[in-house]
């Protein structure tokens, strides 16, 4: 639910993500325009993005978080998958226009001024975004929000990016006097920032579509479903019709059961409650339905009830 404690950490950290992609853009975007540097520029362009999909992935978490209604009968957790899609699209767009940017000017001619600015701010980045990164990852691995852990991979990325744009600066303020060549290493560090940028547009993209069209869970959780089913293998005759998929954090099981044909309704409703329970205690945000069959009255089990 919106008010639960999940609900309040994912918030609080979303509402953190937006404010210092706030800051950053406009610092960014003024020192960019200022140094015209075009590698700060698309770092600013960047932070902006961020701040966009940083709101996405906050209204996302929040409407994944609504209970089940007539109209949305298997909850809303896909919000977050559709989040994540829309936030890889909106990235590699941009991407693009910062490509094309970054192309024009070396061919046009590039001007550089007051470099100290541009890489005053790109520390502050760097420091920024590295913390805002690690505590949004370690909240959407802890909740398993695809949202904002699409979020805090973008953010990840972008350290990695303004480090690129710091280093770059960095050598253009200490060598342009000798080298006035090195001013086109500025746009050529922004061609390498679209490029990661497109791919990690693409990874999210990847990784969202995957629920979006109903994907199995995970291997590893097939095989905790698997391990509790061969736990009662001696109270069922056979499962068949097994399916298992994630939307949002939640993961959806379903499967019919055949029982001995003699086996009682209270017995049948008990084992499978019991089966269930197992599953939902090991698999967080599990909801599991089991569809009871009996058996054509002619298998060994139903033999041995009968004796």
């Amino acid at each position: 639910m919106p008010n639960s404690q999940e609900f309040k950490e994912k918030d609080k950290w979303n509402k953190r993500s937006v404010l210092v992609n706030a800051i950053l853009f406009i610092l960014k975007l003024v020192v960019g325009i200022f140094t015209m540097s075009m590698a700060v520029l698309s770092d600013a362009i960047d932070s902006g993005i961020d701040i966009v999909t940083s709101l996405m992935a906050r209204y996302s978490v929040k409407m994944a978080n609504e209970p089940a209604d007539e109209r949305h009968s298997y909850g809303h957790g896909k919000f977050e998958n559709l989040s994540g899609l829309i936030q890889a699209i909106i990235v590699v767009v941009i991407a693009i226009f910062i490509l094309i940017e970054a192309i024009r000017r070396i061919f046009t001619g590039i001007y550089l001024e007051v470099l100290e600015y541009g890489i005053i701010i790109m520390i502050i980045s760097v420091i920024g975004k590295l913390a805002i990164s690690q505590n949004l990852l370690r909240v959407a691995r802890k909740h398993e929000s695809i949202a904002m852990e699409a979020n805090a991979l973008n953010l990840r990325a972008d350290v990695w990016m303004s480090m690129g744009v710091l280093v770059s600066l960095s050598i253009i303020w200490l060598t342009v006097g000798q080298y006035p060549d090195i001013v086109y290493l500025d746009p050529i560090v922004a061609i390498v920032i679209a490029f990661i940028i497109i791919k990690a547009g693409f990874d999210i993209a990847k990784r969202s579509s995957h629920d979006l069209l109903d994907q199995h869970i995970p291997d590893d959780e097939q095989a905790i479903v698997q391990e509790i089913l061969d736990a009662h293998k001696d109270d069922y005759l056979e499962f068949h019709r097994l399916r298992a998929r994630k939307s949002g954090n939640e993961r959806h099981i379903d499967m019919h059961l055949v029982l001995p044909k003699e086996k009682s309704l209270e017995e049948a409703h008990q084992l499978t409650d019991k089966i269930e329970a197992e599953i939902t205690a090991r698999l967080k945000n599990a909801i599991v339905v089991i569809h009871m069959e009996p058996c054509d009255g002619e298998c060994a089990g139903c033999q041995k009830e009968k004796s």
